[in-house]
C-alpha cells in the first residue's frame, strides 16, 4: 500500500516478513483449504509527487495490485479447476442516453459466446460494461480476470489505465456517515485513498486524464433504494467522465428488480454450466471425483445445481476429501450441498480443538446485517458489538482507564508521603495523598469519555510528528522555569507563601508542552493503517509508548531542576515532603498515562473490554485468533490485505441462518465517524 505520500518526501520500501495468526505473508502464495497461506506485508517506496508519477504508477501495478489479486485467487489449490461457461453480450441490459455511447455496431455484436471471454466483452465495451449473472455464478471471478487484464496492459503501455477494484457495500456505509458521498468522485477518492494509499490530487489527477479504470463489484449487497440511488450515481458520473472505463457487477435479480438501468456500452450475461462441460470434468477426474459421478448418476436436481459454477467448485472439493456425500435427503440441493460443505469444514475445525458454534455464526450474521464482505479481527469485537452491551462497555472502559491513571498516582504518592520525614504538614499530605488521584482518574474519565466510540484507528500525535518543536517547548519551559525559581530563592519570595504558589504555577507549566501533544493528538489517516493482522496493535502500543517515554522524560527533568532549585527554601522543602527527584514522579506518572490513553491507550482498552464482552456472552471464542486461524484453514474464510472474508456470501448468509438469538434483528453500537 502506498502510504502518505507527501510533496517531496520518500517513501522507504520495505518487504518484511511478519509472523501473525494467520502466518507469514508471501505475495506469491494462493489461498488453498488445508494448506497455510503466507503473506508479505509491502509498503510502496521511491515515489516523489509530481517528478514520478510513473514510478508510483510501476509500484501500484507491480507490486499492490497483483498482492491484492493472488489473495483473492483462493479458488486455486489442492483442486484446480478451470472449465469453459457460456455468457450473452448484448446491449438489452444497459441504456444509452448519450451520443457517444450509443449501441454497439452489429459488426462488433456477439449474441452469445461458449466461452467467457471478459478481455473480449471490455474490448467492444469501449471498458464500459456490465457482469450479470446469478449467486455464484462467477461475475466476482470475471471482476479478478478484468483487473489482471487490465494490469498486464497498464504494465506494457504507459497510456492503458489502472484499474482499481472497490466493493460497494462501503459505499452504503460510507453514505450514511455525509450526504456528500452520494456523490460517485468523492466517493471513488476517498475508497481510493483509503483501499491504496493514493492522495486525492494524485488520483483527481489521473481521473481527468481517464489514466484509471474502476472496476465495482458489490451492487447487489445494496438494500433496493440503495442499489437505485448507486445506479444514479454511477450513471452521473459515467456522464461527467465519459472516458473513465467502468466495469461492474451485479446479480441479474437485483439488478432487474431496480428498475434501472446503467448507462453503459454492453452487457455480459454469464450463463450456467452445460451438461457435457460437467460430465467431461468429471470424467478426466477418474476415481477422484467417483462419488460425485455416482450422485449425478442418480440426482437430476443435484446435476441441475452443479450448473453454477460456484457449486460446482465445491461440490469438486468436497466430493474430493470426503469422498461420498449423500444429498437425495435434502429437499433443497442448495442448500442440501451448503450444509455438507460447512459441515465438512466445521469438522476440520473440530480437529484442530475449535468448536464452530454460536460465535462463528454470530459473526456472519453481523457481516450480513451490516452489509460488509470483510472483517478485520483486530477491530470485529468493537464493529460487532450489539446494542444491549453498550452501556456495560463504556463502565468497564471508564472505570479501567480510570484506575490505569488513578492507582499508580495513589501508590506512588502513598509511599512518598509513608516515607517523608515528619513534619506538620504530614497529615495534610497524607489527605491529598487520597484526593489527587483521584482527581486525575476523574480527568481520565473525561479525556476517555470524549474518545469513547471514536473510529477504530491507529494514533498519531504532532509530539511523534515533530519531536524537534516538543523539545523545543520543553527546553523553553525548562530555561524559563529555572531562571525563575533562581530569582525567587536570591530574592527571598520563595520563603514565604510566594513560594508556594510559585511552586503551583510552575508545575502547570512544567507540564504544559505534554498537555499540549495530548491536545493536539489525531487519529490516524485510513491509508496510514497497517495493511496486516496485528499491525494495528502494535501501532497502537507503539504510539502510546513513545509519547509516554517523551511526556515523562522532558517532564521529569523540568520538575526535577525546578525542585532541585527550590528545595533549600523552608516553605517548598516542606512542601516536597521527600526527594525532589522521586517527588517530580508524582506530577509526571499521571500526566504520561493520560497522554498514552490519549495516543493509542483508550483504543486499546476500548478492545480490550469489548472483546471480554463479547467472550463472556458466547458472540467470541476465548482464543479467537486461533480460532480464526481454523476457519481459515477449514476454507470458509479467506485473507484479504489484512482482513477476512468468506469464502462466498452465499456460505456467508448460510451461515448467518444458523444464528439464533432473543432477537429477530442485531443492532449495533454506532462507532463515531470524524
Amino acid at each position: 500500500m502506498i502510504r502518505n505520500l507527501l510533496p517531496k518526501s520518500w517513501i522507504y520500501a520495505r518487504t518484511e516478513s511478519a509472523r501473525t495468526a494467520f502466518g507469514d505473508i508471501d505475495i506469491s502464495g494462493h489461498f488453498a483449504a488445508g494448506r497455510d497461506i503466507n503473506v508479505h506485508s509491502v509498503t510502496i517506496a521511491e515515489a516523489v509527487l509530481g517528478k514520478s508519477d510513473i514510478q508510483i504508477r510501476k509500484k501500484i501495478l507491480t507490486k499492490v495490485l497483483p498482492a491484492w489479486l493472488n489473495e483473492g485467487d483462493y479458488w486455486e489449490g489442492a483442486v484446480e479447476v478451470e472449465f469453459p461457461v457460456a455468457a450473452e453480450f448484448s446491449t438489452d441490459q444497459v441504456s444509452h442516453r448519450r451520443p457517444d455511447i450509443n449501441l454497439i455496431s452489429e459488426s462488433n455484436m456477439v449474441k452469445r459466446w461458449s466461452n467467457v471471454d471478459v478481455g473480449q466483452a471490455v474490448d467492444r465495451s469501449s471498458g464500459k460494461l456490465l457482469i450479470l449473472g446469478d449467486p455464484g455464478s462467477g461475475k466476482t471471478r470475471s471482476l479478478h480476470q478484468v483487473m489482471h487484464l487490465a494490469i498486464e496492459r497498464a504494465l506494457r503501455d504507459d497510456q492503458d489505465p489502472i484499474p482499481f477494484y472497490l466493493h460497494l457495500s462501503d459505499w452504503s456505509s460510507s453514505r450514511k456517515e455525509s450526504s456528500s458521498h452520494k456523490d460517485m468522485r468523492t466517493w471513488f477518492t476517498r475508497s481510493i485513498r483509503e483501499n491504496y494509499g493514493i492522495l486525492p490530487r494524485m488520483f483527481e489527477r489521473w481521473l481527468d486524464c481517464a489514466e484509471v479504470m474502476v472496476v465495482l463489484d458489490g451492487l447487489d449487497e445494496l438494500r433496493l433504494r440503495e442499489r437505485r440511488e448507486c445506479i444514479s450515481a454511477i450513471n452521473r458520473f459515467v456522464s461527467e467522465y465519459p472516458t473513465v472505463q467502468v466495469v461492474v457487477a451485479c446479480r441479474l435479480s437485483e439488478y432487474r428488480d431496480t428498475g434501472r438501468k446503467l448507462n453503459l456500452r454492453a452487457s455480459l450475461l454469464i450463463e450456467k454450466i452445460e451438461d457435457s462441460v460437467i460430465s467431461g470434468i468429471i470424467d478426466e477426474a477418474g476415481d477422484g471425483l467417483g462419488g460425485l459421478n455416482q450422485a449425478l448418476g442418480r440426482d437430476k436436481k443435484l446435476r441441475d445445481l452443479l450448473r453454477n459454477p460456484l457449486f460446482f467448485r465445491l461440490a469438486i472439493s468436497l466430493y474430493s476429501e470426503v469422498g461420498n456425500v449423500d444429498l437425495s435427503s435434502s429437499t433443497d440441493r442448495r442448500k442440501g450441498l451448503l450444509a455438507a460443505y460447512v459441515d465438512y469444514a466445521e469438522r476440520r475445525m473440530e480437529s484442530s480443538g475449535i468448536q464452530a458454534d454460536r460465535w462463528l455464526y454470530f459473526m456472519a450474521r453481523a457481516l450480513r446485517g451490516q452489509q460488509r464482505v470483510t472483517f478485520c479481527p483486530d477491530r470485529q469485537s468493537v464493529e460487532f458489538l450489539p446494542i444491549q452491551f453498550k452501556g456495560i462497555a463504556e463502565k468497564r472502559i471508564l472505570l479501567m482507564a480510570s484506575l490505569f491513571v488513578a492507582v499508580p498516582s495513589f501508590l506512588l504518592r502513598g509511599v512518598m508521603v509513608l516515607l517523608a520525614p515528619d513534619s506538620p504538614t504530614k497529615a495534610m499530605y497524607l489527605a491529598i495523598t487520597l484526593m489527587l488521584p483521584l482527581s486525575y482518574g476523574l480527568l481520565a474519565w473525561k479525556v476517555v469519555k470524549d474518545d469513547l466510540w471514536a473510529p477504530l484507528a491507529g494514533r498519531k500525535t504532532s509530539v511523534v510528528r515533530a519531536s524537534l518543536l516538543f523539545a523545543k517547548r520543553s527546553l523553553v519551559v525548562c530555561l524559563v522555569e529555572g531562571g525563575a525559581a533562581w530569582v525567587l530563592v536570591t530574592s527571598g519570595a520563595a520563603s514565604s507563601a510566594m513560594g508556594g504558589l510559585a511552586l503551583l504555577l510552575m508545575v502547570l507549566v512544567a507540564i504544559w508542552p505534554a498537555l499540549q501533544m495530548a491536545r493536539e493528538s489525531d487519529t490516524s489517516d485510513p491509508s496510514e493503517l497497517p495493511d496486516r493482522v496485528g499491525g494495528e496493535i502494535r501501532s497502537l502500543v507503539r504510539a502510546a509508548v513513545v509519547v509516554t517515554s517523551l511526556v515523562t522524560g522532558s517532564t521529569y527533568i523540568t520538575l526535577t531542576v525546578i525542585f532541585g532549585a527550590l528545595n533549600p527554601v523552608p516553605v517548598v522543602g516542606e512542601g516536597l515532603l521527600y526527594s525532589p527527584m522521586l517527588n517530580a514522579f508524582f506530577f509526571v506518572a499521571p500526566i504520561a498515562l493520560i497522554a498514552a490513553l490519549r495516543n493509542g491507550g483508550v483504543d486499546l482498552i476500548r478492545r480490550y473490554q469489548c472483546r471480554r464482552i463479547m467472550i463472556q456472552f458466547g458472540y467470541l471464542p476465548k482464543s479467537h485468533k486461533a480460532a480464526f486461524e481454523a476457519v481459515r484453514r477449514s476454507s470458509l474464510l479467506v485473507p484479504r490485505r489484512g482482513t477476512l472474508e468468506f469464502r462466498h456470501a452465499l456460505i456467508r448468509d448460510y451461515l448467518s441462518e444458523r444464528f439464533r438469538d432473543d432477537v429477530n434483528s442485531l443492532s449495533f453500537v454506532f462507532i463515531r465517524s470524524d
